[in-house]
């Protein structure tokens, strides 16, 4: 037996198995957990990776057990990521009350990607965050001078429902709200037809804003980002349900 060995069963007893420090008392009570945790995420034969923050209370303690965080997240899968996110929450909750789960992944849809952003409790309404990329002509110019000067945009809109949202057919929606929609692969031909799309319907950054929330009228919050081609600055737009209000998610 080597020396290393040999103190390993000493070293061993050096370990305090009944130490729990998270549940040491404290006056105030704070959420906490793991954040970025990169999971993936199963449902029948599709599999993403997705990025989760976790967090619940500490209650009347000093921390939070996050391993039992982490143990939840790679737990069962549910049929459908609303259903799976309120599991997780319904885990962590039988130790650890008052838990919150946000997850973000991106969504593939023609040959672009929208970013999503889901936060749930184990019940009530779920948040979504949704951005999705497009394109715009600028009115003014093509007012002007017949052509309008074109940039790629993005809207994000932010909803809340209790029901399952049907994330492909909320893209597809949002998309409407630009000029035109953006396309990878593309031949000369193509490419003039896109342009000539956007140039037949031009919009300012106000205006992505405004075609958002009339398409989602139950909307509570949305905003618009143009990156400007022929200025250094973008220029952006925003409506809230609640005047003043930023979601944070």
């Amino acid at each position: 037996m080597t020396e290393a060995e040999d103190s390993m069963p000493q070293r061993a007893s050096l370990i305090d198995t009944s130490a729990d420090v998270q549940q040491e008392p404290s006056q105030i009570a704070v959420n906490a957990g793991v954040a970025n945790l990169r999971v993936l995420y199963k449902d029948g034969s599709i599999s993403m990776p997705v990025s989760l923050a976790i967090q619940t209370s500490t209650g009347l303690h000093r921390g939070v057990h996050m391993s039992r965080l982490v143990k939840a997240a790679n737990g069962r899968r549910a049929k459908g990521m609303e259903e799976w996110l309120r599991w997780i929450c319904a885990e962590v909750n039988k130790t650890q009350p008052g838990s919150e789960v946000t997850c973000a992944y991106e969504l593939p849809y023609e040959d672009q990607f929208a970013k999503i952003t889901m936060r749930s409790t184990e019940r009530g309404a779920i948040t979504y965050q949704f951005t999705v990329q497009g394109m715009t002509a600028c009115p003014c110019s093509k007012k002007m001078i017949g052509v309008g000067h074109m940039q790629r945009a993005e809207v994000t809109l932010v909803t809340k429902s209790m029901r399952p949202l049907d994330a492909p057919a909320t893209v597809d929606k949002i998309t409407e709200c630009f000029s035109a929609s953006p396309k990878e692969e593309m031949k000369r031909v193509e490419e003039a037809r896109k342009i000539l799309e956007a140039q037949d319907n031009p919009r300012f950054a106000e205006d992505l804003v405004r075609e958002c929330v009339r398409r989602f009228p139950n909307a509570l919050f949305v905003s618009g980002r143009c990156f400007e081609s022929i200025h250094a600055h973008d220029a952006i737009a925003s409506w809230s349900a609640k005047p003043g209000w930023t979601p944070a998610i």
